[in-house]
């Protein structure tokens, strides 16, 4: 566990109605209206027996979704956030564990979900998450993605900025499927209009497709080794 990391966020506090969730405005009941709605057909559909849902939050949002007998495991990196979700949420198929998804192993699932993290981390600290992903085995990663034309650096770990993760420098390609948490419906082009910075998805990629990112990734460095 990166011991600066687990710093930042061990107590943080994020900016939003902090009434309702202390994870953020992202996990109040209003705003994950459409993704609770539709989740639980979606792993479903995807086959999921194993649910890695990491950063986990306060689980605000999560204990009104209806998960069957889905085996879920919680991770997040603030200690007293694991110990309130562990002692008011955990029993039968109910696991929470504290982790650090750039850097602990992470427990192999049918599906891992990155929701409300990846744009709180440095460029170099999503990669790190990638490879880690990759190296757990888990063939599915759900994550938030921005339907934005570019990615901007973050200057501090903990801050925000909108995330898209096919745009530069990750280049992810289109995911194969996505739950929309702000429309109902939209455009496969949002992320070419302006509108396109009002919205976000969660989007489904599998481990085969960041496999192949990563190996993009080293092949491009290898080129500016050669042409340096």
């Amino acid at each position: 566990m990166r011991d600066d990391l687990r710093k930042e966020f061990n107590d943080k506090i994020w900016h939003g109605q902090q009434d309702e969730s202390r994870s953020g405005a992202g996990s109040t009941l209003a705003f994950t209206e459409r993704l609770r709605a539709q989740l639980p057909a979606f792993l479903e559909k995807h086959g999921v027996g194993t649910f890695l849902d990491a950063p986990c939050g306060d689980w605000n949002w999560m204990a009104s979704v209806d998960l069957g007998d889905i085996q879920y495991i919680g991770g997040d990196i603030a200690d007293a956030v694991v110990e309130e979700v562990r002692a008011a949420h955990g029993g039968p198929n109910r696991d929470f564990i504290l982790l650090d998804i750039t850097s602990d192993p992470l427990p192999k699932a049918d599906m891992m979900m990155a929701r409300d993290v990846l744009f709180h981390l440095k460029f170099w600290l999503r990669w790190k998450f990638l490879e880690n992903f990759v190296a757990s085995g888990t063939p599915l990663l759900l994550t938030t993605m921005h339907h934005i034309k570019a990615n901007k650096k973050l200057g501090k770990n903990g801050g925000f900025t909108k995330f898209n993760p096919m745009a530069a420098p990750f280049n992810f390609p289109a995911p194969i499927d996505m739950i929309h948490e702000t429309a109902d419906d939209l455009p496969a082009d949002i992320a070419e209009r302006d509108e396109g910075r009002k919205h976000r998805s969660m989007g489904l990629w599998t481990r085969e497709q960041i496999i192949a990112v990563l190996d993009a990734r080293a092949a491009a460095k290898a080129a500016e080794e050669v042409g340096a």
